[in-house]
């Protein structure tokens, strides 16, 4: 599993960075996913909430968000100098 919080070990090649992106997309669906399932399984009436896991969830997306940023810009500045 790639450990996207290491930013010292980014790709310096258009396809490394290229797969990692599409590796964050899929960690932010899942992310995305997860936050709907929990909303859609709160039952208030039932006193049923999960508001600490969806934030959770959305703040790893956030995290994942930022991470996706780093790779476009190091990617694009790899394009604007080729």
């Amino acid at each position: 599993m790639i450990d996207l919080l290491d930013d010292e070990s980014l790709p310096a090649d258009q396809t490394g960075l290229e797969a990692e992106i599409a590796e964050v997309e899929r960690r932010m669906e899942a992310c995305r996913a997860e936050a709907r399932a929990l909303m859609a399984s709160e039952d208030p009436q039932a006193g049923i909430f999960h508001a600490r896991a969806i934030h959770e969830s959305k703040q790893r997306h956030m995290m994942l968000r930022y991470q996706k940023d780093l790779r476009v810009a190091r990617l694009n500045r790899l394009r604007s100098s080729g």
